[in-house]
């Protein structure tokens, strides 16, 4: 009887410590699901460059459309190519494109490195197909030479028809590749110079007339750690916002997609990326 008794005592104990441990480790499940960020964007991901770790996702994988987001692979594809110094003449393809413009004139003449700070800070879509035409001869070659340089750098779900994201059939890009893109982008200098510039004067179009661009990425002035990178939007792909941040050493990329929320989607992830980064180090 003594020995049937102590049975069930040491099962009975058993039980419970394993109970408690049950309800132990839902109760940290339920701590760290409450924890996770609450975004508007459709699609979102917040990656660690420097491990490859993404920290947060939110249909990574999905095709959208990226809008003027497409303009990271335009800037470091034409950067890597080197003559930022050179005069690019304006093709008259470059004049009257829709949406957000440097109001390029046909035939104005800039420097490559000039065009580059009205398509990143500014989103000209003009400056896009002005640096597209130069490069590559038209749009569709430029276009053809992204998606390859997409392949070459590991992008799988990523396809380009314009250097400027503007809606068309089978352009389409994700938050990973997105975030995987611009990881890849902000390692050169003079990108991430680019994109972390507020404002910036350039000369005009007439002797002695100078144009001063204002980055349209409002995050560098709302959150004091961003370092870049594009913001986007048409009425296909919502708002969106590629962004880079730096604190106490550590370095995040966020991708926020289809978005009414963007600057405020992008904080909130930067915010749990480095609570959860300070949290390893301690």
């Amino acid at each position: 009887m003594e020995f049937k008794t102590g049975h069930r005592f040491r099962f009975l104990l058993l039980g419970l410590i394993g109970l408690t441990v049950l309800i132990a480790g839902f109760a940290n499940w339920r701590a760290q699901a409450a924890a996770l960020p609450q975004v508007d964007a459709k699609a979102a991901v917040l990656l660690d460059p420097a491990t490859g770790k993404v920290l947060f996702a939110k249909n990574p994988d999905t095709a959208m459309a990226p809008a003027s987001t497409t303009k990271i692979m335009t800037a470091i594809l034409a950067i890597e190519r080197g003559g930022l110094s050179q005069t690019i003449r304006v093709s008259p393809n470059a004049v009257g494109i829709d949406g957000s413009s440097m109001a390029l004139a046909s035939g104005e003449r800039l420097r490559m490195e000039d065009l580059l700070y009205g398509l990143m800070l500014v989103s000209g879509n003009d400056a896009a197909v002005a640096i597209a035409d130069a490069i590559a001869g038209s749009e569709a070659e430029f276009a053809r030479l992204m998606t390859a340089k997409a392949r070459k750098i590991g992008l799988t779900n990523t396809n380009y028809k314009n250097p400027n994201g503007l809606p068309a059939l089978n352009h389409y890009s994700t938050a990973r590749d997105l975030a995987k893109l611009t990881a890849y982008a902000m390692r050169n200098s003079i990108f991430a110079r680019i994109v972390a510039t507020k404002v910036k004067t350039i000369p005009g179009s007439k002797p002695g007339e100078t144009v001063t661009l204002y980055n349209h990425n409002k995050l560098l002035w709302r959150y004091p750690y961003t370092t870049g990178v594009k913001t986007g939007y048409t009425l296909t792909a919502g708002g969106c916002l590629v962004a880079a941040a730096k604190k106490d050493g550590a370095t995040l990329i966020s991708v926020v997609l289809k978005s009414n929320a963007i600057y405020d989607d992008s904080i909130k992830l930067f915010d749990y990326g480095f609570k959860q980064k300070s949290g390893s180090r301690s």
